[in-house]
């Protein structure tokens, strides 16, 4: 009789053991979520997905904010300051050239791939975008043309 409320406390403590780890696992995961990649993604949806110009200058460097505060919406600085349009996009990262020394510095490049439409085309588009951390944080500090855009052909 007395083993019945014993084992029923001690199921009650371990439950509650298990539950402060998976907490510390998800406050973990929140933190290794924070990747150049990631940011670098979210940046250029607010720009030419959800036309979000604010979100966009809170993934910028200073200086970059204030480019982008140019501009009155984010189709207008995705096709002026990018030259990019589409109707319908989809944002990829190219990791196959992953160097694993990025993620001990302070500064990342990602190789961004934009595939979607603009009036009935197909397009695909690339842009390297350069990343610095600042205060933990991922922030967009330039983005480059498509190195393999060819022009006059």
């Amino acid at each position: 009789m007395r083993i019945l409320p014993l084992l029923l406390t001690s199921a009650l403590l371990f439950g509650c053991g298990e539950e402060s780890d998976t907490k510390e696992a998800t406050s973990s995961a929140a933190t290794i979520a924070e990747v150049p990649e990631s940011n670098a993604v979210k940046f250029f949806n607010a720009i030419l997905i959800e036309n979000d110009l604010k979100k966009a200058k809170k993934l910028a460097v200073p200086s970059m904010a204030r480019v982008l505060d140019s501009y009155s919406t984010g189709k207008a600085a995705g096709r002026t300051l990018f030259n990019m349009r589409f109707d319908k996009l989809e944002i990829t990262v190219e990791d196959t050239n992953k160097n694993v020394r990025e993620f001990y510095t302070d500064k990342a490049d990602v190789m961004l791939i934009f595939t979607g439409e603009y009036d009935g085309d197909r397009r695909v588009d690339m842009r390297m975008v350069k990343l610095v951390n600042q205060k933990g944080k991922w922030l967009i500090s330039e983005v480059k043309t498509d190195p393999f855009a060819r022009t006059g052909v």
